[in-house]
């Protein structure tokens, strides 16, 4: 947690705010929505592909796509956009456990 502090906390106010559960978003978005810094915006941005390849403990989003954006001159840097879904929660089936039968007989 120590290379995103407090990024999980925007990214999921961000989406609220949106009241969607899944959104194209920009670094460059979120950098200008909260007021970032560019080191900031680097950190949502790499925090954003962590999230492509697995959850981050119990935050609620994962990146289920990042797609490259050309700019409109080819001297301009690629900007990436990924689209941010709700995880989907699956319940997890519990194994019935049953009670052993005593040994003996205490009658």
């Amino acid at each position: 947690m120590n290379k995103y502090p407090d990024i999980p906390e925007l990214l999921e106010a961000y989406m609220v705010e949106s009241a969607t559960d899944e959104r194209w978003v920009t670094a460059q978005e979120l950098r200008n929505h909260f007021g970032l810094t560019r080191y900031q915006s680097n950190t949502v941005s790499a925090f954003l592909r962590r999230l492509r390849f697995g959850p981050f403990g119990r935050f609620p989003f994962i990146v289920e796509r990042i797609e490259q954006q050309m700019g409109e001159n080819p001297s301009d840097p690629k900007k990436s956009r990924y689209l941010l879904k709700r995880r989907e929660y699956h319940a997890i089936q519990r194994k019935q456990i049953r009670q052993p039968e005593p040994l003996y007989d205490t009658q």
